[in-house]
């Protein structure tokens, strides 16, 4: 075994949804490496707002806690002797989640806790994979940019599973983080990118990122907005909002034989899907997941200007000071869109 630090396991620190939308930092227990697992330490993580807020708000309970987050940015500090073929001490990996967190909390990919151990077994663990992924970070990105990576990969999913192509004309409905960045990976593709919401804020940072239309929701009819711009409609519409009023109320954006992209997290099982029938929706695609080589398609558009992440950052956070913005964005009291928690030893205030 090679940089092994303990045979005995050891403690990190994780934020834990603990139910009535509250959040906590914890103590955990970390695992010893066997030989093919990594030895992680964070040096940043970034919210993935809707899923998380559903877990503190809704999921996690007094009697099933939580450890949240996902796809954080880590340096290597231990590494197992198989595990030594692909890393070495020092490399900055993005993961989705730790294989085992004995004796605590269950995690939703587990990615706000730090030090974690991974097993890095390609027999074992598609290094590339859909959930399994633990990919480098190249060279030249800072950390905070590559936090967003497995946010991001989940609209390049979205992006690359309809097929598009130079010209097509997309509609992406909401622009959080998501929506965001399925505009940038539309547009990177080739696409001619519409965007639209209800917040003027972020509809000027789809701007500053390249939208070509925006379109306020608030102000605007979504439908005749899209028909003033294509009068065909959208070849693809992306909706990134989850909301099925939403959903079927700018339908009518789409052209016949349309393609529809569902970024958003569906819950629940009211929606009519005769509307569809109506559209003549041909092809309608699900990408619910993050997928290893997406999450490097994104490291490098981000390294190389492509995908920006800079003007999506609205709040930076030393993670001792992290469970209270849980509330903050649960109650909506202030405006939140790409936020990223810094892990550096000097913030480990909060534990106890």
């Amino acid at each position: 075994m090679s940089d092994t630090s303990t045979d005995r396991n050891t403690t990190g620190r994780a934020l834990v949804a603990v139910g009535n939308g509250k959040v906590e930092f914890r103590r955990i227990s970390v695992p010893p490496l066997t030989e093919w697992d990594i030895q992680v330490r964070l040096e940043r993580s970034a919210i993935s707002i809707g899923t998380e807020s559903h877990i503190v708000g809704k999921v996690a309970s007094a009697d099933s806690p939580f450890i949240i987050g996902y796809a954080p940015v880590a340096s290597v500090e231990a590494v197992g002797a198989q595990a030594a073929r692909y890393f070495a001490k020092g490399n900055r990996v993005i993961y989705f989640g730790p294989d085992r967190t004995p004796n605590g909390p269950a995690h939703c990919c587990g990615g706000h806790q730090s030090p974690a151990v991974l097993n890095v077994n390609p027999e074992t663990r598609d290094l590339l994979g859909p959930d399994r992924f633990c990919v480098k970070v190249p060279d030249g990105l800072g950390s905070e940019q590559a936090a967003f990576a497995g946010i991001a990969a989940v609209s390049s999913m979205g992006a690359t599973m309809p097929g598009t192509k130079p010209g097509d004309k997309v509609l992406v409905l909401g622009q959080g983080l998501i929506g965001q960045f399925a505009a940038q990976h539309f547009r990177l593709r080739g696409a001619e990118v519409a965007v639209s919401d209800l917040n003027a804020k972020r509809l000027s940072i789809s701007s500053v990122c390249g939208a070509d239309h925006v379109i306020n929701s608030s102000k605007q009819d979504t439908v005749e907005a899209v028909r003033a711009i294509w009068s065909e409609g959208a070849d693809i519409i992306a909706d990134t909002t989850g909301s099925y009023p939403v959903i079927e109320s700018t339908l009518n954006a789409l052209k016949k034989r349309g393609r529809y992209v569902f970024l958003g997290w569906c819950k629940g099982a009211n929606f009519n899907l005769e509307r569809f029938h109506g559209q003549k929706v041909f092809e309608a695609f699900f990408p619910w997941t993050l997928e290893g080589a997406h999450v490097l398609h994104s490291l490098r558009m981000l390294k190389q200007g492509g995908l920006r992440a800079d003007p999506l950052i609205t709040h930076r956070v030393d993670i001792g000071e992290a469970p209270p913005v849980y509330e903050k964005i649960l109650n909506a009291t202030e405006e939140y869109l790409g936020v990223v928690f810094n892990w550096d030893e000097t913030t480990e205030g909060g534990v106890e």
